[in-house]
């Protein structure tokens, strides 16, 4: 069963650039990571502050596996500086 993982973080104001440059560099990083079939960023139309990352596995160990990524482990700490608050993650099964 693949999962959707779903990261709303919410961007300094002046640092959404920033945020979707680091979260780029990051997704490319784990096309290379088992289990991951793919992923986007999305901004909303509403409020610039908010960014999607949402991206698709093959199961929930697959993306417990890439949050331990030694690549991710070394682009997050340059994200955190950037938000307004801690992010909010949501997974969920495809039917």
């Amino acid at each position: 069963m693949t999962v959707k993982v779903l990261i709303e973080p919410h961007v300094k104001k002046g640092k959404e650039e920033d945020l979707i440059e680091l979260l780029s560099k990051l997704r490319t990083e784990l096309i290379s990571q088992p289990g991951y079939i793919s992923g986007e960023l999305l901004q909303s139309l509403e409020d610039k502050s908010t960014i999607f990352a949402l991206s698709t596995w093959l199961s929930v160990l697959d993306w417990k596996s890439g949050e331990g990524s030694p690549k991710r482990l070394e682009i997050e700490p340059k994200i955190e500086p950037l938000l307004t608050e801690p992010p909010k993650f949501t997974i969920a099964a495809s039917f």
